[in-house]
Order: structure tokens, then sequence, then C-alpha cells
């Protein structure tokens, strides 16, 4: 019986001491180190008003097929790059450009500014509001690839 305890307490402990599958959430603090990488458009949401309800935008956002496969690889240096991966665009719409972080909610793409909404080291959410009318939003949610 004092066997069986024995080989029960020492399993017991065993399996408290094994490390965890999948370990801690890696720090996702918003910054150009932990946002850089490959990223696709996952979804595309857009609010005429502050008060009416979020809309899918993805097929008004990407009308081509050709666009919905695309690839923005955001650099630590500042720069983005655009592939036109997968079913190429004619012409193809391959881009570049310039990116920036300050703090961990002002994004600027290109010198406009873009608000950070959300990010958990694989999906980032950003906004632009004011586009076509005072008050709308646009919001994008990027993939990590």
């Amino acid at each position: 019986m004092k066997k069986i305890a024995l080989i029960a307490v020492s399993l017991v402990l065993f399996l408290s001491c094994r490390k965890q599958v999948g370990g801690p959430s890696p720090n996702c603090t918003p910054s150009m180190a932990t946002i850089a990488g490959n990223y696709k458009i996952t979804a595309v949401s857009y609010k005429a008003t502050p008060t009416s309800p979020e809309e899918d935008y993805l097929d008004e956002f990407l009308a081509e097929t050709c666009q919905r496969d695309n690839l923005y690889t955001f650099k630590t240096d500042g720069t983005y790059q655009l592939a036109d991966a997968g079913v190429v665009c004619s012409p193809p719409e391959n881009d570049n450009g310039t990116w920036n972080l300050e703090g961990t909610t002002n994004l600027q793409i290109d010198g406009e500014p873009t608000i950070l909404e959300s990010f958990d080291c694989k999906i980032w959410v950003v906004a632009n509001t004011d586009l076509l009318v005072t008050g709308d939003k646009l919001k994008l949610t990027l993939t990590r690839q």
C-alpha cells in the first residue's frame, strides 16, 4: 500500500512540474518589433456614423478576388511591402511604403494617422475615421501569416 501511495505522490509531483504546453503568452505590447511580420487582411468593417451598426465591408474594400491573398510585410525599420501574392491582379498590386508606431495606439502608415485598436501578437485591428464622411470609421483586421 505504501508503494502505491509513493508512486501516486511521485506521479503527481512529476506531472505538476512539467512544462505547460504552449507556455505563457508572449509579450504582446504593441511595438515596431512585436508587430513586424507578414500579414493578410482577413476582415474589414465600416460604420457610417458613430451610432450606426458595424457592417461587413470586405467585399467592397477588397473587391477583386486577387486582392484577398495579398501579403503585407511590416519591417522593424519602419518600412512595409505589399506583395501581390497568390492570384496576381492585372496589373500586379505590389507596393511599399513607411509605417511608424508612437506609443501603443498611434500608428502612421505612409504618414496617415491610423488608430491601433488591438493587438495580440497574431491579430491586429487598425481603424481610420472621417474617411468618406465626418464620423465614419473603417476597421481592418490583419492576421499574421
